[in-house]
């Protein structure tokens, strides 16, 4: 009858194809190998994303309502009084779901999708609608957003070969 060895009894001279006290690891594979060096390329030209001209265009025909209170002009008292004027809306909206929920809650819940009115943070609404009006102190943001536009078109007639240096304009 033939005893096999049992594993823990191997373990003490080999451990897997490597003896104990030698390296596991070649004396080659342990110099650092710096990395191939690719071959430059040319950059490739920065693509025009949806850029300026393309968000001024579409804030003139499709506005939101939040990018109207960013272009809008107002001046400093109204910037500072109309961010009061959205928590006042923003209150009576609660108020009204309140309303709506204390006659048939069932009608509020089709209509809100959710089980009770919930409270309206009023702090972050605050401060994100004061933010928003303050861009439109002095149209600010419109000037920023047209000087953008215009920008980006000198831009492309200048990559397109434009105008060569002469001016348009003269006879």
């Amino acid at each position: 009858m033939v005893k096999k060895k049992h594993e823990s009894e191997n373990k003490g001279s080999e451990v897997g194809k490597f003896r104990v006290g030698e390296p596991k690891v070649g004396v080659l594979q342990l110099k650092r190998n710096r990395p191939p060096v690719e071959a430059k390329s040319e950059p490739r030209p920065v693509p025009v994303s949806a850029g300026a001209i393309d968000r001024v265009v579409d804030l003139a025909f499709n506005p939101s309502r939040d990018k109207i209170r960013e272009v809008t002009s107002v001046d400093r008292v109204q910037g500072r009084l109309l961010p009061q004027l959205d928590i006042v809306d923003v209150m009576w909206q609660h108020i009204i779901e309140i309303a709506l929920f204390r006659q048939d809650a069932g009608e509020y819940e089709q209509e809100f999708k959710r089980g009770r009115p919930i409270p309206p943070n009023l702090i972050n609404e605050f401060t994100y609608r004061t933010a928003q009006w303050q861009k439109s102190v002095g149209g600010a943001n419109l000037k920023s957003a047209v000087d953008l536009a215009l920008a980006e078109v000198e831009t492309r007639i200048e990559e397109e070969g434009g105008l060569g240096g002469a001016d348009a304009w003269k006879d």
